[in-house]
C-alpha cells in the first residue's frame, strides 16, 4: 500500500475530527452566552386618544365687483352694493360688529384695436371690495356662504369664498386628550406584559405625536399633523409615545 496516501488519509480523517470538536465547542460557548444575556426591562408602547368636535367659529369672505365707465359711477355703484350685503347679512343673522371692509381696489380696462394690439385709451374701471364675516354663529356663515350668490338676479356681482371653520378650545382639549392617550398607552403595556407573566412598572420616557384634526370620518393622516377647516364637524386625534419599566 502507498504510504504517501495512507497519510494523506490520516490527515482528512484528524481534519474532521478538529472541525467537529470545534463546532461542539462553538455551540456551548453560544449557548453560554444566550443564557447570560438579560430580558430588556422596559416596553414601548403608543397610546391613542380620539374625540369627535363640532367648529365654534367660522370666517368666509366674498369680493364685491363693480364695473363703469367712470370712477364715480363705480364708487357709487360699490357703495349701493355693500349696503345691499350689509343689509342681507342682517338678515341671515349676522351682526355688523361682525362684519369687516377691506378697502376699495381699482383695476384699469384699457381698450384694444380690432387688429388685438392694446391702447392707452382708458376703456373703464374694475372696482373691488372684500366683505369678510367673522362669527360664533357657524350655521349662519354657512348660510351666508351658500345663499348670497342669490343677490347676483338684483345687480349684485358678488363670489363667494369657501369659509374657515374653526374650533377656539383646542389648548385645552389637547392636555385632556394627552392625558386620555397617556393613559390608554399603559393599558396597552399592562395588556402585553401581563401576556408574558411580567408587570408594568414607572415610566421611563414618554413622546407627543402630532395631533390630527380632520373632517369627521375621514381616515386622512399627515406626518406633520392636518388642521382641516373646511368641514364643520371634526374629528381630533392624539397620539403618545410611552416607554414603561417592567417588573
Amino acid at each position: 500500500m502507498d504510504g504517501s496516501r495512507i497519510g494523506s488519509g490520516w490527515g482528512v480523517v484528524v481534519a474532521s475530527a478538529l472541525l467537529a470538536v470545534g463546532m461542539v465547542v462553538a455551540v456551548f460557548v453560544g449557548g453560554q452566552a444566550l443564557r447570560d444575556v438579560k430580558p430588556g426591562r422596559t416596553i414601548t408602547v403608543k397610546g391613542f386618544s380620539e374625540r369627535p368636535i363640532v367648529s365654534d367659529h367660522a370666517v368666509w369672505s366674498g369680493n364685491l365687483v363693480a364695473r363703469s365707465s367712470t370712477l364715480a359711477e363705480g364708487y357709487d355703484k360699490l357703495a349701493g352694493d355693500l349696503a345691499r350685503v350689509r343689509r342681507y347679512l342682517a338678515e341671515t343673522g349676522i351682526p355688523d360688529e361682525q362684519v369687516s371692509v377691506s378697502p376699495v381696489s381699482i383695476g384699469v380696462r384699457f381698450r384694444q384695436t380690432d387688429n388685438g394690439m392694446w391702447t392707452g385709451e382708458v376703456d373703464g374701471y374694475d372696482l373691488n371690495q372684500t366683505v369678510t364675516v367673522s362669527s360664533a354663529d357657524v350655521r349662519a356663515v354657512e348660510r351666508v356662504a351658500r345663499e348670497i350668490t342669490a343677490l347676483i338676479r338684483e345687480g349684485v356681482e358678488v363670489n363667494s369664498w369657501s369659509p374657515s371653520y374653526y374650533y377656539t378650545r383646542l389648548d385645552d382639549l389637547k392636555i385632556e386628550m394627552l392625558g386620555e392617550a397617556a393613559a390608554d398607552a399603559r393599558r396597552r403595556a399592562e395588556e402585553i406584559a401581563a401576556k408574558s407573566g411580567s408587570g408594568v412598572g414607572e415610566l421611563i420616557n414618554a413622546s407627543q405625536g402630532v395631533f390630527q384634526i380632520t373632517p369627521a370620518f375621514s381616515t386622512e393622516i399627515s406626518a406633520g399633523g392636518m388642521y382641516d377647516t373646511s368641514s364643520i364637524d371634526k374629528t381630533i386625534r392624539a397620539v403618545v409615545t410611552i416607554g414603561f419599566g417592567v417588573d
